[in-house]
């Protein structure tokens, strides 16, 4: 005869069910870029209220990384040489500058997913985890701003591997040749496909 369990034993089961759900949840959802690489004029208010048009205005990355514009102080994304994630708060001119501003991060296969954390440092944040082994490792980025409200997730595929027609990494690639077309990578392994398709999750 079944064991019937405690309300309060239950209602833990019930939760840590829910969190697992949740996490499937986000994981499968399918890639949604966090740029137009298509060319399209891309606008975005600040915190100002005054509408920049990043297509008119590059922001340089410090580090030679990906520009993340959904984020205020926008942010630059970078792996380091030990595959840590790097974040450095920049202003409009890609000058460096201190924030308030936290991250979570989840990264990797939906088999074993890794769970990113990350430290303060002086002009933005580096993880205590190392992006996962690949060269095409998909990554959800859920920022919190200085008043602690959340951030639109940013997600899209971390790729290593090198530009044929600039000198950064495809990842952080401004060119404007196809990002989807990856020849010799088995994409099925991967947890998150590369479609430029609208997201309704948070």
């Amino acid at each position: 005869m079944q064991k019937l369990l405690p309300q309060g034993k239950l209602q833990q089961e019930k939760q840590k069910t829910m969190k697992k759900i949740i996490l499937i949840s986000a994981l499968a959802l399918p890639l949604v870029f966090a740029d137009d690489k298509g060319g399209k004029k891309e606008k975005h208010e600040h915190g100002s209220g005054e509408a920049a048009d990043h297509a008119d205005h590059e922001i340089k990355a410090p580090n030679g990384g990906r520009i993340l514009h959904e984020v205020v102080p926008h942010a630059e994304f970078f792996i380091t040489k030990e595959r840590k994630v790097q974040i450095t708060f920049v202003d409009d001119d890609g000058k460096s500058l201190e924030a308030d501003t936290t991250l979570r991060a989840i990264g990797g296969k939906l088999s074993a997913p890794t769970r990113f954390t990350f430290k303060k440092t002086k002009h933005g944040l580096i993880s205590e985890q190392k992006l996962p082994d690949g060269k095409l490792v998909p990554i959800i980025l859920m920022f919190k701003d200085s008043e602690g409200k959340k951030v639109p997730n940013i997600k899209f595929n971390v790729d290593l591997n090198d530009c044929p027609t600039c000198d950064f990494l495809e990842y952080a690639c401004t060119c404007d040749h196809d990002h989807d077309d990856h020849e010799g990578h088995d994409h099925d392994d991967e947890i998150l496909r590369t479609k430029k398709v609208r997201s309704n999750s948070e």
